[in-house]
């Protein structure tokens, strides 16, 4: 059962990609600035994260794979005819919606949260959801805890410009439990941390625990995701909000 749940999974995920690059395919001929500058260079550059197995990482030949990733070289397949045509920007957390405002990257293909602040305000447009997540919480094991509302007083380890720590201290705040956030700007640093016994719990969306207890953990059951989840993440790719640029409005 959980080998066709893989299968169907990345059936979903191949679906998704194949119906955005259907989608560029049907553009008009653009003249917008991305779309020139994609097509003078002969490359996509995609913005991802600098290491999330499942979504987005390197191995140590180089080569990038994840559902992120395969967003990209739909688009590069679509726009280009090569889904190699990528150039991948590892990007933090802050660091990302400002690669893409400024230009330094084309899309940004990055676990990223669809949100009304953010559409509203960053000059950028949400595309498509390509997955549905939720936030959660990891423990030790050795803890004992089984719930998030244990947390009471706890230092929580937590990424930096990212929902997830905005959403920690709501939670805490409507459960009085005065959770203690220790917060990092990049990824590795948050988890490293936490392994570290630096924090009680670490908290991210539930796919990104599950894919760090399983890459990171010394020995994975050592660790336990706990079962609340404290949110509603719909995740997929950024473009600029531009006339005529890469994406269609």
């Amino acid at each position: 059962m959980k080998t066709l749940s893989l299968t169907s999974t990345w059936i979903r995920a191949s679906w998704l990609a194949m119906s955005l690059g259907a989608a560029l395919l049907s553009l008009p001929a653009l003249a917008g600035k991305t779309l020139d500058a994609v097509k003078q260079r002969d490359q996509i550059v995609c913005g991802v994260n600098t290491g999330l197995s499942g979504f987005g990482a390197a191995d140590s030949q180089g080569k990038w794979t994840g559902l992120d990733v395969d967003m990209c070289r739909a688009i590069a397949a679509a726009v280009l005819g090569n889904p190699d045509k990528v150039r991948y920007v590892p990007l933090s957390a802050p660091q990302r919606f400002t690669a893409l405002q400024s230009g330094e990257i084309d899309v940004l293909s990055r676990n990223t949260t669809f949100t009304l602040t953010r559409d509203a305000s960053l000059g950028l447009s949400q595309t498509v959801v390509t997955y549905y997540d939720g936030q959660g919480f990891m423990v030790p094991t050795k803890s004992g805890l089984k719930s998030a509302k244990q947390l009471k007083g706890a230092t929580v380890c937590v990424q930096s410009g990212t929902t997830t720590e905005k959403n920690l201290t709501d939670f805490s705040r409507a459960n009085k439990l005065d959770i203690k956030p220790v917060v990092f700007e990049k990824l590795d640093a948050s988890t490293a941390a936490y392994f570290a016994g630096r924090c009680k719990a670490y908290t991210t969306d539930a796919s990104g625990l599950a894919s760090i207890r399983s890459k990171e953990a010394k020995d994975p059951k050592d660790h336990l995701i706990l079962p609340e989840l404290i949110s509603k993440e719909p995740l997929g790719p950024l473009v600029r909000r531009q006339m005529g640029d890469l994406w269609p409005h």
